[in-house]
C-alpha cells in the first residue's frame, strides 16, 4: 500500500520528506511516496503520478501558510480526489490552524501538526492496512520514537519558508522640511520600532534606522532597492502616518497590499483633511481583509501605539496571514 504525500515549496518539501521517513519507520508494508524522493531523473512525472495513485489508499497534503493555494498542491489534490472517487485526502496544516483552509481544501477532513493531530493521522493510516498494528503498539512507538524527531524536523523545515523580517515599519521621512520637524517624529516613531524588537522579540525593518537627519535622506536613495527587497521579505506591514503628506511610505503601503501582506495603518484623524489617508487607502478595510486603520479614536501618542502593538503582537504578527480581497 502507498501513502501519497503532496508538497509545494522548500519548507513543505522538507516536511514531506520528514513525514515520509516517519511513516516508513512505523509501518511495515506501507510505502510512502513523495515526488521529490520517488521520481528519478528521466522519468515522466505525470505518468509516474498516475501509476502511483493506482496503489494509493491514503493521501496527505503538506500545507504551509505560503502554499495553501499553490497550483501544484491543488493539482495533485484534485488528481487524488478523482482517483479515490471521494474526499480521501488529509490536508496537513503544518503551521496555524484548520480555519486557514479555504475551498476546496476546507472540504477535506484536515489535521493540524501537533502531537495529538499527528497521532490521529497515524491511527487513520493504520486503519487502512490489511493487518493493522494494535492501538497500544502504535501509540507507544509514535510517542516515544517518532514524534520527538518528527516535530524537530518539521520545525526546522518551516524555518526555510519564513520571511527575513516579521514587520516592515514604514514612515514618512523626506516629506519633512526641516530637522526641527523630523527629529521629534523620529524619536517617537523609533519607540515603536524598538518596542517591537526588544519587547515583542520581532525582526523589524525600518529605513528610519539609517536616516538620523534629513541630510541623510538625500544620500539614502541607494537604499531604495534595499527597501523593496525588505518588503519582499517581510510578513507584515505597519504604516505610521502623522499627517497628510506626499510620501514614498504610501508607495510602500501599495506595494505591501499588492503582495497580500497584512497591513495596519496608524493615522492621526480620518475626519481631518490635513491628517487623513488618501481616499482609496481610507476605503481599503471595506474591500480587503487583514487591512485595518487605527486613528485618534484608538491612539493619541506613540506610546499608545506601542501598547497596542505589544498587546496584539501574537495575534497580529504571529499568524502571517495574507490579505484577501472580499468578494462582492
Amino acid at each position: 500500500m502507498k501513502v501519497f504525500i503532496s508538497w509545494s515549496g522548500e519548507a513543505s518539501k522538507a516536511a514531506a520528506l520528514a513525514l515520509h521517513e516517519a511513516i516508513r519507520e512505523v509501518f511495515n508494508g506501507v510505502e510512502p511516496w513523495v515526488s521529490a524522493e520517488d521520481i528519478g531523473p528521466g522519468q515522466e512525472w505525470f505518468g509516474e503520478l498516475m501509476a502511483t495513485l493506482k496503489d494509493t489508499r491514503f493521501a496527505i497534503a503538506c500545507l504551509t501558510r505560503s502554499n495553501l493555494s499553490a497550483p501544484w498542491v491543488m493539482f495533485e489534490s484534485g488528481a487524488v480526489s478523482a482517483h479515490f472517487g471521494r474526499l480521501n485526502l488529509v490536508p496537513l496544516v503544518l503551521e496555524g490552524d484548520i480555519k486557514q483552509l479555504a475551498d476546496p481544501m476546507a472540504r477535506f477532513n484536515g489535521a493540524v501538526f501537533d502531537q495529538a493531530g499527528m497521532l490521529n493521522l497515524f491511527r487513520a493510516i493504520n486503519k487502512t492496512l490489511d493487518v493493522p498494528m494494535t492501538k497500544a503498539a502504535l501509540d507507544a512507538v509514535f510517542t516515544t520514537q517518532v514524534w520527538p524527531r518528527l516535530e524537530k524536523q518539521v520545525q526546522q523545515a518551516l524555518r526555510l519558508d519564513r520571511p527575513r523580517h516579521d514587520v516592515f515599519v514604514s514612515v514618512p521621512m523626506a516629506a519633512f522640511e526641516t530637522d526641527e520637524e523630523y527629529q521629534p517624529f523620529r524619536t517617537e516613531a523609533m519607540k515603536v520600532v524598538t518596542a517591537l524588537r526588544e519587547q515583542a522579540g520581532l525582526s523589524v525593518y525600518c529605513a528610519m534606522d539609517r536616516v538620523e537627519s534629513l541630510a541623510r535622506v538625500s544620500t539614502a536613495s541607494d537604499g531604495a532597492q534595499q527597501d523593496i527587497d525588505a518588503l519582499e521579505n517581510s510578513a507584515n506591514f505597519v504604516l505610521l502616518y502623522p499627517r497628510s503628506v506626499a510620501t514614498s511610505a504610501l508607495f510602500e503601503a501599495g506595494y505591501a497590499l499588492a503582495r497580500g501582506m497584512p497591513c495596519r495603518f496608524f493615522v492621526r484623524d480620518q475626519g481631518r483633511k490635513d491628517l487623513r489617508l488618501p481616499f482609496l487607502l481610507r476605503k481599503l478595510p471595506e474591500v480587503f481583509t487583514n487591512v485595518s486603520i487605527m486613528d485618534h479614536t484608538e491612539w493619541t501618542t506613540y506610546d499608545d501605539i506601542v501598547k497596542q502593538l505589544l498587546r496584539y503582537a501574537p495575534e497580529w504578527f504571529g499568524r502571517r496571514a495574507r490579505a484577501v480581497r472580499e468578494r462582492p
